[in-house]
């Protein structure tokens, strides 16, 4: 896992962009990222309501969209946002504590890769999160 992360964080480095990007902070990054694992893990704790969906919801770019391959590929914005819904109505979201826990993250231009704690199971995740601006555009997931 060590050298996958290293690998993430070397092609975060070097990754080449066309045209001019405003460079979010390697601080300001860690902090969104943080932010966007705290309101995700209040999302999906028992008692969560629609406006914790919304508190996360709320860090995402209009076109942002979530991929992982393994468990169906790519979603968007508004389907995710359907889904949470649906099932904070259906009263899925039962945790008792939050679902991850930040291990380390690893700062690129405008991205990060982030190596987190899936505190149930024990099993460590990579993610990458890439930004505009203060927003969230793309979260991808390397892990089965």
């Amino acid at each position: 896992m060590k050298f996958v992360f290293a690998m993430m964080g070397f092609l975060l480095s070097n990754a080449c962009f066309s045209g001019e990007v405003a460079e979010l902070p390697a601080e300001r990054i860690k902090s969104l990222v943080s932010a966007a694992n705290e309101a995700s893990n209040r999302m999906m704790l028992s008692g969560s309501k629609e406006s914790d969906i919304d508190a996360l919801f709320s860090m995402y770019a209009d076109d942002f969209v979530y991929v992982h391959e393994v468990y169906g590929g790519l979603y968007t914005r508004e389907h995710l946002y359907k889904n949470s819904v649906k099932n904070l109505n259906a009263g899925r979201f039962q945790q008792t504590q939050g679902r991850y826990k930040v291990l380390n993250i690893l700062t690129g231009l405008n991205a990060a890769a982030v190596e987190r704690l899936e505190v149930k199971s024990g099993k460590v995740h990579l993610t990458v999160f890439e930004f505009k601006g203060d927003k969230i555009s793309k979260i991808t997931e390397y892990w089965k």
